[in-house]
């Protein structure tokens, strides 16, 4: 699960975050016997929608920062639940992870705590947790547009929504910034952009790593 850390960059920049300006502290794979057999019917599911060989190409192991919610409560629970997701999201409300690591590290989405295990949560803590998911993208709709209401700039999102379900199983957006639409311009300096992956049914994701990390000493 580790190696995720180090997927290279389309754009060549050095990633925000690797093994080797982060040490992984711990791997934990989650056993939910629940989760996993939801996730394998939706599996069926694509398979008989699409095709075995589109729904297994198209499936990705993604990052998911959990917030303020400690990751094992995702875990040990119900998974990630497309009603807790915010509607002010790129491509509305769903279940958002990203390819790279770094955009996941971002201080809006990863858990932070003072102890390794990730029972008290600390804004400053030096443990940084995440999720590794795997997510069936089905046939996945690819855009590096927004959706936003009809009355702002953007892709409509009423357009194409219609489409998910039947046409699309999921969104592939970007690659886009941790909070703001868009990669970063050629003169720009950062390296947390990224792919984003949205699905918009629980059964689409499935928890299966939280991976537990500090930053090196530099």
């Amino acid at each position: 699960a580790s190696a995720f850390f180090d997927r290279q960059r389309p754009d060549g920049r050095t990633p925000l975050i690797s093994r080797g300006t982060h040490t992984v502290v711990k791997i934990r794979r989650v056993q939910n016997r629940s989760l996993l057999s939801r996730f394998e019917a939706e599996r069926k599911i694509l398979h008989r929608k699409r095709g075995k060989d589109t729904a297994e190409l198209t499936c990705v192991y993604a990052w998911h920062g959990s917030g303020t919610t400690q990751p094992d409560n995702i875990a040990a629970g119900s998974g990630l639940m497309t009603q807790f997701g915010s509607e002010q999201g790129f491509y509305g409300q769903g279940n958002y992870s990203a390819h790279q690591a770094s955009y996941s590290h971002h201080e809006r989405y990863v858990y932070r705590s003072s102890d390794a295990e990730g029972d008290h949560r600390d804004a400053g803590g030096q443990y940084f947790h995440l999720l590794l998911v795997r997510v069936l993208r089905g046939n996945p709709l690819k855009t590096t547009e927004v959706w936003k209401p009809p009355d702002e700039t953007g892709c409509r999102f009423g357009a194409v929504q219609d489409k998910l379900g039947q046409q699309f199983d999921s969104v592939e957006g970007g690659p886009h910034r941790p909070t703001s639409s868009g990669p970063y311009a050629p003169g720009e300096i950062g390296s947390d952009n990224s792919v984003i992956y949205v699905a918009y049914h629980p059964n689409q994701c499935l928890p299966e790593f939280i991976v537990t990390y500090t930053q090196n000493n530099t």
